[in-house]
């Protein structure tokens, strides 16, 4: 694997109209890359307003000139039920082709 200095690093995307606070947002984020650097499948999330579940299939999508592996978000909320995704690359390692303009 590739490293910068001992360090693995990469970017996420969000896709889809969230209704949680930024801490919320940033601690589902954190949540994928974790699934990610792991290998997980599946793991239920729940916070002072939703509880819920981040999956993914391992599949790669592309969002623009970006891609990555995708997780799924399904959540209850104080305001009913919400979903988005979350495009997780890691520019350390090459699972798939790099569609990143860097």
């Amino acid at each position: 694997m590739l490293e910068h200095l001992g360090i693995r690093w990469g970017y996420v995307f969000l896709r889809g109209a969230v209704y949680l606070s930024e801490d919320d947002m940033k601690e589902l984020m954190t949540t994928a890359v974790e699934m990610y650097l792991q290998d997980e499948d599946r793991r239920k999330v729940s916070g002072s307003e939703f509880e819920g579940t981040v999956s993914t299939d391992h599949k790669y999508e592309v969002l623009g000139h970006f891609g990555g592996q995708r997780f799924d978000v399904e959540l209850d909320t104080i305001y009913g039920r919400d979903s988005a995704s979350f495009l997780v690359n890691e520019q350390t390692k090459s699972p798939g082709p790099s569609f990143s303009v860097n």
